[in-house]
């Protein structure tokens, strides 16, 4: 079976302000490589690689249709559609509208449901995973990923393994919110856990019936919009009245955690990481923007051409942009969208 990728691109990455902004978000920046996530993300699953992988679905906001076409074209890449939503409405309905368009192209192909905002090392192994996935979405399985936790985090969901399906796939036994420390700790100890990546494969036929049969309201609302889709090219303007009618869930709980089909591929071990926060980015910089002396050490700093200097400070994040400086400690960057939150309360839409 052909694969067709389809790239979430919604996330607003208020957490990395003050680089990520609503006309540039996260996914869109260069945070971990000389490509951007975006890019990285279509990348990793090009058409080039032996033909395996049809050419990307992209579903964003509408404000992005131009980024989008850019940052693909800058990688010649040519997507299949780039699927424009009016408003937010969370990954539910992202996932059905995935399912009913991949339908559309290809019959009853598998659906690989990827975040703009990942970063994983090791492309090789991530498809050498997706493969394993394949086999279990091909006997009618909604597979997703499960990251081998390299440490305690509590800002990730976990997966707790159940029953061995075929080679490093299992079903789900449970699906575990974000963990206080000590609960992480347990998990991790235990070695049945692994990190929720919030990637799924699965045939377009078994996530929409999962839909009818656990949330047939968003699964009406949202195919009802992609049927009245305006496309133009490959822009598909989703139907503006009809999308709003969706309720928004996540394609975790509306699905995944009921469901008797889901199903893991673990430990997937590609070096992931879910770039939601300054924590899980380094430094970017040279000496000639950059200094740090005295006892300075661990942070993260990050300028696009102001001179930043640290004196004997530790584990901070600093950023500087040509509007904004932020400086917190790494272990309160999660706090980073109060920020964002603060200045959309206090009209100030020109820092955000």
């Amino acid at each position: 079976m052909i694969i067709q990728p389809v790239i979430m691109s919604g996330g607003a990455g208020t957490r990395l302000w003050p680089l990520s902004r609503r006309a540039k978000p996260k996914q869109f920046l260069k945070l971990v490589t000389d490509k951007t996530m975006f890019q990285e993300t279509a990348l990793r699953v090009s058409p080039d690689l032996g033909g395996r992988y049809a050419a990307p679905l992209v579903i964003a906001g509408k404000s992005h249709e131009a980024l989008v076409a850019e940052q693909l074209a800058e990688i010649n890449i040519n997507p299949q559609g780039i699927i424009l939503e009016p408003a937010a409405r969370n990954t539910a309905a992202v996932a059905a509208i995935a399912a009913a368009a991949s339908a559309e192209l290809h019959g009853d192909a598998l659906v690989l449901l990827m975040p703009a905002d990942h970063h994983i090392a090791d492309g090789e192994a991530f498809r050498s995973d997706i493969e394993k996935a394949a086999l279990a979405g091909e006997d009618g399985f909604i597979a997703t990923f499960g990251i081998l936790p390299t440490h305690a985090h509590t800002g990730y969901g976990y997966i707790e393994l159940g029953s061995r399906v075929s080679d490093c796939v299992y079903e789900v036994n449970a699906f575990k919110e974000k963990p206080d420390a000590s609960t992480a700790q347990g998990y991790v100890k235990d070695g049945g856990y692994f990190w929720n990546s919030g990637i799924f494969l699965f045939k377009a036929s078994a996530l929409l019936a999962e839909f009818d049969e656990h949330a047939p309201d968003i699964k009406q609302a949202a195919l009802t919009a992609f049927a009245k889709t305006d496309r133009k090219g490959v822009s598909w303007h989703l139907d503006e009245t009809e999308f709003l009618k969706c309720p928004s869930d996540s394609i975790d709980y509306a699905v995944m955690e009921k469901t008797k089909r889901a199903a893991v591929v673990a430990p997937v071990d590609v070096g992931w990481k879910d770039i939601g926060s300054w924590s899980e980015v380094t430094s970017q910089g040279d000496g000639e923007t950059i200094l740090q002396v005295g006892d300075a050490s661990n942070n993260i700093i990050r300028t696009d051409d102001k001179f930043v200097s640290a004196i004997g400070v530790s584990d901070l994040i600093i950023v500087a942009t040509d509007d904004s400086v932020l400086v917190a400690r790494k272990d309160d960057a999660q706090a980073v969208r109060e920020v964002a939150e603060y200045l959309k309360k206090s009209g100030r839409d020109d820092l955000l």
